[in-house]
């Protein structure tokens, strides 16, 4: 048995809840216990526990079985030092429960903080629903929280900068403010914005930490306060600048950024959103230019022939890798995704 399965059990003792099997079990192991626990009660207290034990087992056994009084003696000396023995245990195993969920919890606490606030009012917010839950801070920013996800941030800002601590996923739409450059701690980076709109997450498959701009610009740098005093860190600085539909992967173990674009870009302004893209034989020159504009995102030609080949249809509805996947079946080319940029690739036309 565990120790939870054995505290569940002398507990049921304690209370005059065991079965006579359960007793039984108990009785077999205290005796392979240390029997000097009788020495720690006086005369009196004996007397006392006797009293209380004989009328607990007048409830529990039939009393033919204690017609003679020297069992009852006997059993009285085995179940002092049975109790003896239980209190004994339960006090280990409570200490044990205690402190070892004490140290657990103080596990969690013993990761840096790095958000402060002049007042020490600090307010920590956890998501334990199955449900986004959707925050409002002191400047009016925005912060969703996934389910699992924690943030720490001062309950007014204040100071020449806006500081919170971020766990697990959510979603950011920060007020902008030039003055006071908006930083979350997350793991082992910083992402520093002035107003914008971006996602933080943790990739479930190998833990890296994912930032995703949607719309301004982002810069996502190690935080060096992070790392141990074991750790190697050189002088060399290392982070990156992101722009819309823009991410970063960092790499803990190697301190390696990785950058890329979103698994689905979105149209980075409200205009760019209202413009249908219907096109009338126009040259892939052009329509890649109006893709650019509205993605944010720079699209490059393999060679200036496929730029001029032409397209006619309609690309107001539908996502952007589809868009160029249309575009580049009717020429004979396809695309692919080069770090921050898409490239496409073909014979082109004459």
């Amino acid at each position: 048995m565990n120790n939870k399965e054995w505290q569940a059990l002398l507990l049921k003792y304690r209370e005059g809840q065991c079965t006579k099997e359960e007793m039984l079990k108990i009785h077999l192991w205290y005796e392979s216990l240390n029997a000097d626990g009788l020495e720690v009660l006086n005369d009196e207290e004996k007397r006392e526990m006797e009293e209380r034990m004989l009328g607990r087992l007048a409830n529990e056994t039939p009393v033919a079985e204690f017609a003679e009084p020297v069992i009852v003696r006997t059993w009285w000396s085995r179940a002092a030092v049975y109790l003896s023995a239980a209190a004994a245990v339960l006090i280990v195993v409570g200490f044990w429960v205690f402190f070892g969920n004490r140290g657990a919890k103080q596990g969690v606490m013993r990761e840096k903080m790095f958000v402060q606030a002049p007042d020490g009012r600090l307010i920590t917010e956890e998501n334990n629903t199955n449900v986004p839950k959707r925050l409002t801070l002191s400047d009016r920013s925005t912060v969703i929280l996934e389910p699992g996800a924690s943030i720490v941030f001062p309950a007014t800002f204040s100071g020449d900068k806006r500081t919170v601590q971020l766990s697990g996923n959510a979603f950011f739409e920060i007020t902008r403010n030039p003055d006071q450059p908006f930083l979350v701690y997350s793991g082992k980076i910083i992402t520093r914005v002035l107003g914008t709109s971006f996602r933080i997450k943790t990739n479930t498959k190998d833990k890296a930490l994912e930032v995703e701009v949607v719309t301004g610009k982002v810069s996502v740098f190690e935080n060096r306060e992070a790392f141990s005093e074991s750790d190697s860190i050189d002088n060399q600085d290392n982070g990156v600048v992101l722009t819309p539909n823009q991410r970063v992967t960092y790499f803990s173990e190697s301190r390696h950024l990785m950058t890329g674009l979103v698994p689905e870009p979105v149209k980075t302004s409200q205009a760019a959103q209202e413009t249908k893209m219907i096109f009338n034989d126009e040259k892939l020159e052009k329509i890649a230019q109006a893709l650019q504009e509205a993605y944010g995102i720079e699209i490059v030609f393999e060679n200036d022939r496929i730029a001029h080949c032409s397209f006619t249809g309609d690309l107001s509805d539908m996502q952007l890798y589809d868009k160029l996947a249309l575009v580049c079946k009717s020429n004979g080319a396809d695309y692919e995704v080069k770090g921050t940029r898409i490239l496409i690739n073909g014979r082109g036309c004459d």
